[in-house]
């Protein structure tokens, strides 16, 4: 390989080669994501830590609704302390949603069965929760204490209809199941990018290494069944009465109804046998980054080929009050055909650095991904997100990943542990140690013909310009058995964030986000999406009864 002078942007350690099974485990655990009275949309710096109101009715209520609901539908209703409750409420990636014990858990097994969980809840006027694939990094988006917890353990079905070239997922299906559901007939889903995560990344938007040519995973969406906050069953389309809704949902995350059926388009990806992608992982000591910065900023702002994908992480580890930092890039390119290679220059800039190890080489679709990890490395341990986003060309085109970047570095030290540090009186830390185990930046590549797949699909609500940008993702994963997040970590986190703002006029990515963070007022269509929201949940119901997304 060709070798490439550099500059180190963050101080080199003499112990930066480490093995390669934990720098693939923060690759896996990586790519596994306001109530406004007027009509000026807020900064996307500030944060609103409130809620609207207290969530939820009282305890009373929810042992009320829990009561009717076990007379309704037996045992698909579970409560403690039974083995099965247990286990399902606990069953999260992130610890911070699986220290949560709600007061019942329905396990619907069809849309029936949501629907008079739905009305009970509407009823009584109980907080709850819905979980997919439970794989969110935003605490409290798919858990709730002490209300109602919808979980889709027994709703996880995937066919493909020949036919219309359609594959109809139910909610508690992962990627990868799908994905090796799917394989016999040479046809995918746009998904995650790891076969851990669920379906609810669709309500996000969702990013896939196919994106660059069919647009984020959600615009892959043919209809979709909703049961909405008082329990009717509708199914919305770019083509029926409710297609405002359509759009409302290809980004609305959970304030729009519980989707309990997904009807997609088809993938034509080939079978394990058909090796048409050629990708994997780099990894890469820290005196790449000035120059993965700069290979990365060329791609996003200049790479317009819709077979190409990229994913740029720069990671710190901590380990005894010392930073480890690792780069990783990924990338799946199809090609179309097993003969055919990279286009010339393409990812020349990152694979002619030196690296410490590579994944690259041509495989299957369902074989790519599956090299990239399962996602639930991590599981059981705090997850914290935060999202900027980066429009192409802005200034020289590199200056912002290298301010960033050299603001993530300024951020790790100020969380990492000290020796000499003394604790303040009434302190929630101890400084000495370190106040994360591992935390990263990531730039992925959003490129302009995504874009305009999703307008020639019926539109979404995140609506980005017809042009290429970059979405950042900042991800801290706590040490284990840690329950809260510390004022030092919080305080850090939040200067971060507020030093990398989106540019004007580009979306923030939801499942990436700090749930404090407004993102539905970067979104092109924000308008439009409080206008549908207050059409279908005139009483604010879900706002005031569920965790999630700010802004409407």
């Amino acid at each position: 390989m060709a070798s490439t002078s550099t500059t180190s942007l963050l101080p080199y350690s003499p112990q930066r080669v480490v093995c390669l099974s934990w720098l693939t485990l923060v690759f896996f655990v990586l790519v596994s994501s306001i109530d406004l009275a007027s009509g000026t949309p807020p900064s996307v710096l500030d944060f609103e830590t409130r809620q609207e109101s207290t969530l939820g009715g009282s305890s009373h209520s929810a042992s009320r609704a829990c009561t009717q609901l076990q007379s309704q539908l037996g045992t698909l209703v579970l409560t403690s302390p039974s083995p099965e409750y247990r286990n399902v409420s606990s069953n999260s990636w992130n610890r911070f949603n699986a220290l949560s014990s709600p007061t019942c858990i329905v396990l619907p097994r069809s849309s029936a069965d949501v629907q008079v969980a739905m009305r009970a809840i509407f009823r009584h006027e109980v907080k709850y929760a819905v979980r997919s694939g439970g794989h969110s990094g935003m605490s409290g988006w798919s858990s709730v204490e002490g209300g109602i917890l919808i979980s889709f353990e027994h709703m996880a079905s995937v066919s493909y209809n020949e036919a219309k070239d359609t594959v109809t997922l139910q909610p508690g299906t992962r990627w990868g199941e799908a994905l090796t559901a799917l394989e016999p007939f040479g046809v995918g889903v746009l998904g995650g990018r790891l076969g851990h995560i669920g379906t609810g990344l669709l309500l996000g938007g969702g990013l896939s290494f196919l994106s660059g040519a069919h647009g984020f995973s959600v615009d892959s969406l043919v209809e979709a069944d909703v049961v909405l906050v008082n329990g009717d069953l509708i199914t919305a389309s770019a083509t029926n009465q409710y297609n405002d809704l359509f759009r409302a949902l290809k980004g609305g995350a959970n304030r729009f109804g519980i989707v309990t059926r997904y009807e997609v388009r088809a993938i034509h990806v080939g079978t394990t046998a058909d090796k048409n992608f050629i990708g994997g992982a780099i990894f890469y000591d820290n005196s790449t980054s000035e120059a993965l910065l700069k290979a990365t900023a060329k791609f996003i702002n200049n790479v317009n080929d819709p077979r190409a994908s990229l994913l740029s992480v720069f990671s710190i580890s901590f380990a005894n009050n010392t930073l480890f930092p690792v780069n990783i890039v990924t990338f799946v390119y199809n090609t179309s055909s097993p003969s055919e290679n990279l286009p010339p220059g393409l990812y020349d800039d990152f694979l002619n650095l030196p690296n410490l190890g590579s994944s690259v080489g041509r495989s299957s679709y369902l074989d790519a991904i599956n090299s990239l990890g399962t996602g639930t490395e991590g599981t059981g341990q705090g997850q914290l997100f935060g999202a900027s986003a980066f429009a192409s060309g802005e200034g020289d085109g590199y200056a912002r990943y290298e301010d960033a970047y050299r603001k993530f570095g300024q951020y790790a030290e100020a969380v990492r542990g000290r020796p000499d540090a003394t604790s303040s009186e009434g302190s929630d830390d101890d400084p000495t140690k370190d106040g994360v185990e591992y935390g990263l930046i990531a730039f992925t590549s959003v490129q302009k013909n995504q874009v305009q797949i999703g307008r020639n699909r019926g539109g979404n609500v995140i609506d980005p310009p017809l042009k290429n940008y970059g979405l950042v993702q900042f991800h801290n994963q706590m040490p284990p058995n840690v329950d809260k997040v510390s004022t030092r970590v919080q305080n850090a986190r939040r200067e971060f964030l507020g030093q990398i703002p989106p540019s004007p006029g580009i979306p923030l990515y939801i499942n990436e986000c700090d749930k404090e963070q407004i993102v539905f007022a970067t979104y092109g269509r924000y308008e439009e999406l409080r206008r549908t929201y207050r059409k279908y949940d005139p009483t604010r119901f879900n706002v005031r009864n569920t965790d999630g997304p700010i802004g409407l």
